[in-house]
């Protein structure tokens, strides 16, 4: 009980103070007592054993499901109220040599139905997820049949009324109506779609392909869409690809076996493309698969992957953008970049989430899930590449520090 009351404490302490940890530290002199959470908190928590583990959703506050292709299963993740995985369990959906890989949350308040390719089934499945226990089984409500010659669906999402389907398989992009699933189209496309995002602003459609380092541009006009090359110095193999919150579509770039070049993209509501690149020790040659955001537009988090370069870390960049510039600094530009390196290197990290303050990684070759928290994920302000970093790190300027540890 004493325990108890010494966390409600603190945390109504903190709840008075209404600052951040980085907000207290920066107010203080090096004679300063401040209050600390975790700069970097990084727990791995083992799943159910397969081959390969892929992607991630959330479904609500306190249940992730996550996909292992290799087996065909649904793993159902349930969450603490302070985001902490406190059980899992694999669900075989269909067979196990389905191949279920993409998923997405179909909207609506309350929406416990979830969509899912299974790229060796060729098809489409709904399912209904069940109740925040990991014991309540999932169910299939409905199969859709990907329409001729597309096969191979891998990622997948709904916008509008319609699901946007990447079959890598056979390279082409799918649209089809989930009302009535007959009214389709297929694109044919140059090497390997992986991703599709709606322009959040012009409502465009893009695709990631990942092998011809390509990005499909569909302008819902009823026309056969465009193919925008990667300029080669910015590096090859385009894969993440969401809808941000800032009201643009961003990409990543994976590189190849020689590398990464920490490079992402904005793309614009015109299709125009923004180039980034981290310039920090280990961000500026990162081979990044996939990025993530939250409510906070300037702020979004990439994943580092050992994929294709065995080399390349398995690792999270925190990086925030600067839109406005002031005395001829160019702009936008990568304000801050941070880096939280996982335990468990040579894991091929595969994709990443944010859920209620904390981060989730898919590791795919160790069947594991990593749950990121801490100060720096939230927004610290020191970047890695400036003299402050240089001259203490993440130290904070003060004498003493308390640490609060009753919410990790």
């Amino acid at each position: 009980m004493r325990h108890i009351l010494a966390g409600l404490l603190w945390m109504a302490q903190l709840q008075l103070d209404l600052q951040p940890l980085w907000q207290v530290a920066a107010h203080n002199t090096g004679g300063a007592n401040v209050l600390s959470l975790p700069a970097k908190a990084v727990t791995e928590y083992a799943l159910p054993a397969a081959a390969q583990t892929h992607e991630i959703i959330a479904v609500n506050d306190n249940l992730l499901v996550i996909s292992q292709q290799t087996d065909g299963s649904l793993v159902k993740v349930v969450l603490d109220d302070y985001g902490r995985p406190t059980g899992a369990r694999k669900w075989l959906m269909t067979n196990p040599y389905s191949g279920l890989h993409g998923l997405f949350l179909s909207p609506g308040e309350d929406s416990r139905t979830i969509w899912a390719t299974v790229q060796f089934d060729n098809a489409i499945l709904r399912i209904d997820v069940g109740d925040n226990d990991i014991n309540s089984q999932p169910t299939v409500l409905d199969t859709i049949p990907i329409p001729s010659p597309a096969f191979g669906p891998h990622g997948i999402l709904e916008n509008d009324g319609q699901l946007w389907i990447s079959c890598k398989d056979s390279s082409h992009v799918v649209r089809i109506n989930i009302a009535d699933p007959k009214d389709s189209t297929v694109f044919p496309v140059s090497g390997r779609p992986i991703f599709t995002a709606v322009h959040p602003t012009s409502k465009d459609v893009f695709a990631s392909l990942d092998t011809s380092s390509k990005i499909w541009h569909y302008k819902n006009d009823g026309g056969k869409g465009e193919e925008i090359a990667i300029p080669p110095e910015k590096g090859t193999t385009p894969v993440g690809l969401i809808a941000g919150s800032d009201g643009n579509a961003w990409v990543v770039l994976l590189g190849s076996k020689e590398g990464g070049t920490g490079t992402f993209g904005r793309i614009n509501k015109d299709a125009s493309i923004n180039w980034f690149t981290m310039s920090s020790n280990l961000g500026k040659t990162a081979p990044i698969i996939h990025l993530a955001f939250d409510g906070n537009a300037s702020r979004f988090w990439l994943l580092g992957s050992s994929t294709v370069y065995p080399a390349g870390v398995n690792a999270v960049f925190t990086v925030n953008i600067e839109g406005d510039t002031s005395g001829g600094t160019a702009s936008p530009r990568i304000a801050i970049q941070n880096t939280i390196m996982l335990p468990t290197q040579w894991s091929w990290t595969h994709r990443i989430i944010s859920h209620r303050g904390s981060l989730y990684v898919t590791e795919l070759t160790t069947s594991t899930l990593a749950h990121i928290s801490g100060a720096v994920v939230d927004g610290w302000p020191v970047s890695e590449t400036v003299d402050q970093y240089a001259d203490y790190g993440l130290g904070l300027k003060a004498a003493t520090v308390y640490y609060n540890n009753t919410v990790y």
